[in-house]
């Protein structure tokens, strides 16, 4: 057992699922909720000790995790910084598929506080999820064999003359290796990967790659073949369409706080598409295998991830 008491942020898919597995490999002696819709999954939701919809519930945890949308993470952190006095959160993360708002409501804190609240924030990201979205599709193996990211923000410090460096913030070792053990405790490969990078990141490996994945279920929706499609496919087909029946909304909100990236890596992959087209339109079998080629051993290097030591 790594933590007497667990706080989750957000109980919809990511938060229970996290609840569901640390319940399940005995990470937590308590684990519980935050959610606005309390009410509603206090009888029903069954990972959670106790639900509560205000941070006043729970003013002490080992480790606090933001998993809620990524809209409402920066007047979570205000809050948090703003409780610190009250509460005590030894340990505080979020799994935010994008860190662009968090990075700028970060950037906006006064020094002190933080100084005080970076010294124990380290940032998470999963990489992990599901087509299906709310607490009913919690999965006690969401994240087996899945890689999470942790991340640290940098402060820019103003010395004596002024100037200003860039300067780690400070969670100590043993925080860092509190998190690592809890991620790889829930089934996580842990890498570390710098926080000012993370958006342009997951642009290439995921977002950009789902917004191709929905681009081509509404070409199909919208096909002579929207129907038959649907039942006659083969596998490869529906493994590369599956991600298309992610939430909606959820999805929006992702591309959109994330377009900077993401379109530039369509203008990218728009000049990489057009020499595909521009070989079928020759008939240029040598520089459409030459091309098929560049992808094929791209694609057989991938490795598998061994399961956490």
């Amino acid at each position: 057992m790594i933590f007497e008491r667990i706080l989750i942020l957000g109980c919809g898919l990511i938060g229970s699922s996290l609840a569901a597995s640390a319940r399940e490999y005995g990470l937590a002696k308590e684990i519980v909720g935050i959610d606005n819709q309390y009410e509603l999954m206090r009888e029903r939701n069954p990972f959670f000790d106790e639900i509560s919809g205000s941070l006043k519930s729970f003013e002490e945890a080992d480790l606090c995790i933001i998993a809620i949308p990524i809209e409402g993470v920066p007047a979570v952190i205000k809050e948090l910084v703003d409780n610190q006095g009250q509460s005590n959160y030894d340990l505080i993360t979020d799994v935010a598929s994008n860190k662009k708002a968090l990075i700028e409501v970060l950037d906006e804190l006064k020094q002190d506080s933080k100084r005080a609240f970076l010294s124990k924030f380290i940032s998470s990201h999963p990489l992990a999820g599901s087509e299906q979205g709310g607490w009913e599709s919690a999965s006690t193996n969401l994240f087996d064999k899945t890689v999470c990211l942790l991340s640290t923000y940098r402060m820019t410090a103003v010395s004596d003359d002024n100037s200003t460096e860039d300067k780690e913030s400070s969670p100590s070792k043993h925080k860092v290796a509190r998190l690592e053990r809890f991620w790889q405790g829930v089934g996580c490969k842990v890498e570390h990967f710098p926080l000012q990078e993370h958006d342009q990141l997951l642009s290439i490996i995921s977002h950009f790659p789902h917004l191709l994945a929905f681009s081509v279920g509404a070409f199909m929706s919208s096909s002579v073949y929207e129907n038959i499609s649907k039942t006659i496919h083969g596998t490869g087909f529906k493994d590369f369409t599956r991600i298309s029946a992610a939430p909606p909304g959820l999805w929006a909100d992702i591309l959109l706080d994330n377009r900077e990236y993401i379109l530039l890596n369509a203008e990218q992959w728009l000049e990489s598409y057009k020499g595909f087209i521009c070989a079928l339109e020759k008939g240029d079998k040598e520089r459409l295998v030459a091309l098929l080629s560049q992808s094929s051993i791209w694609r057989n290097g991938f490795r598998k991830l061994k399961p956490p030591s």
